[in-house]
Parts: C-alpha cells; sequence; structure tokens
C-alpha cells in the first residue's frame, strides 16, 4: 500500500460519512430549533412564561417521538445532495456508487439470506447471557425505531437501508478498497458503519452486519445486492422476527440458512 493513496483513500471516505453525519445532526438541531420556537409560541400565547429544563424534555420528547421522520429526511437529503457533488464532477451517479444490474436469480439468495441472518442476531441477543443494563440500554434506544406508523416503517425499511449502503458501501468501503487490502477496508467501513449505530449492542450486531453486506457486494458487485440484504433485514428485524420462536435448533438452522444461501449466491456469482 502507498502511504499517499491511503491517505487520500481515507480522506474521500471520511468526506463520504461526515457527509452523512453532519446532514444527520442539521436535520436534528434544525428540528430541535423549531420545536422550541413552536413550544415557546405556544406557552406565550397562553400566558405561560417558558421554563428551560420543561421546554427541554418536551423537544427531547418530541425529537424523540418524530425520530422517524427526521431519519426519513435526513436520508432522503443525503441522497439527493449527492446529485450536485457527482454532476459537479461529471461523474455517473450509478457508476460511483457501483449500481449495477443485479444478476438473474440473485435475488433469492439475498432475500432468504438475509431473512436467515436477522433470525440469528435476534436468536443471539436472546439467547446469549447479555448483562441486564446493556439489554435495557438496547429496548430503550430501540422503542423509537418499533413505533407504530407509515413514516417509521419508509424510513426503517426503504430509506435508512439505501442511503447507509450508498455512503458506507458504495462510497466509504470502495474508496477504502482501492487503497488497501479488502480486509481492511471491509472492517474500516463496517467499524465506521457501526459506531454511528451509537448503542453499545447496536454498534456490535451493526458491525457484524456491515461486514456482511460488504461481503455480499463485494461478491456481487453491484450495491443492489447489499440494497436488498439491508432492506430484507431491517423489515424482518423490525415486524417479523417477533413471531420466530426462539430455540437453539432455530438458531442452528437459520446459520446453516445462511451458509445455504451464501454457496447459491457464489453459483449465481461464480469467481472468475
Amino acid at each position: 500500500m502507498r502511504s499517499k493513496g491511503v491517505f487520500i483513500a481515507l480522506g474521500k471516505a471520511a468526506c463520504y460519512a461526515l457527509l452523512f453525519i453532519g446532514i444527520q445532526l442539521f436535520v436534528s438541531f434544525a428540528a430541535a430549533i423549531w420545536l422550541s420556537i413552536r413550544s415557546g409560541i405556544v406557552l406565550f400565547s397562553n400566558g405561560i412564561a417558558p421554563e428551560a429544563t420543561a421546554l427541554a424534555a418536551q423537544v427531547a420528547d418530541a425529537l424523540i417521538r418524530n425520530a422517524g421522520l427526521l431519519t426519513l429526511i435526513s436520508n432522503a437529503l443525503t441522497l439527493l445532495l449527492l446529485l450536485p457533488v457527482f454532476a459537479a464532477r461529471k461523474k455517473s451517479y450509478a457508476r460511483e456508487i457501483s449500481l449495477f444490474p443485479l444478476a438473474p436469480g440473485a435475488i433469492w439468495p439475498l432475500v432468504l439470506g438475509a431473512t436467515a441472518l436477522s433470525i440469528v442476531i435476534s436468536l443471539l441477543l436472546a439467547l446469549l447471557p447479555i448483562p441486564e443494563a446493556l439489554m435495557d440500554s438496547y429496548t430503550e434506544a430501540s422503542s423509537s425505531l418499533d413505533a407504530p406508523g407509515f413514516i417509521t416503517a419508509l424510513s426503517t425499511v426503504i430509506f435508512a437501508p439505501i442511503a447507509e449502503e450508498v455512503i458506507f458501501r458504495g462510497l466509504v468501503y470502495t474508496r477504502l478498497r482501492r487503497a488497501m487490502p479488502v480486509a481492511l477496508a471491509c472492517v474500516l467501513s463496517s467499524l465506521v458503519f457501526a459506531i454511528l449505530h451509537g448503542e453499545f449492542i447496536w454498534i456490535a450486531y451493526a458491525f457484524v452486519m456491515g461486514v456482511a453486506l460488504t461481503l455480499v457486494f463485494e461478491r456481487t458487485g453491484t450495491l443492489w445486492s447489499s440494497i436488498i440484504v439491508h432492506i430484507t433485514f431491517n423489515l424482518f428485524g423490525s415486524y417479523l422476527v417477533q413471531y420466530v420462536p426462539g430455540s437453539i435448533l432455530i438458531l442452528i438452522l437459520g446459520i446453516a440458512g445462511i451458509a445455504c444461501c451464501w454457496n447459491w449466491l457464489a453459483r449465481v456469482y461464480p469467481r472468475v
């Protein structure tokens, strides 16, 4: 690895990751300001002087209740802002993020493999002796994403997977891969992807998920594959995995299912 090439790759990858983070922070900050102003106006109109602590708690609660909408807006802005970035450099959006056509027959191993992975991770969380404090923190952090509603579902199942795949596999990983071994690029991009999930258990399984998504992307050469896996994983994990009985047998079957689907995908995309 040439040091100059590594630094350039790291710089490009960092820029795309910071773009993602910056938009998330901007949307949250703008929403907090708007909610503070609106709440203050309502209180003043009722002849009540707003108290800073109570107002802050009210705004924080509103941000949590609208987490799905804010995430949707952030991810949509991320995808839209990349348009002028690539246009200014006269680059093709699809080519820059490796959004190439998916091979016939690839969708089923991707969907079934993602479903099996979702089951395995969920069962590991249920069966492993995870400290109660960590599980309580995880449950509390997950509550905002479990809220019912079309906007939350649209954000969790569609917009978040697409935006995250575009940034972390389509841009961050591919830039790192140009200047370092695949394994190192995979670990670094997955680590950044995981850390941005914030909560400890989220970080742990997001890293595993990031590695799996990168392996799928690397095998197929198209971002469509990791997008499909990510969408299926979020859909099943958020709304369907609760109906799967928790047992060691199901866990073993899930692991076997992942292996079978990987072998199936390898037949669709054989190594040249």
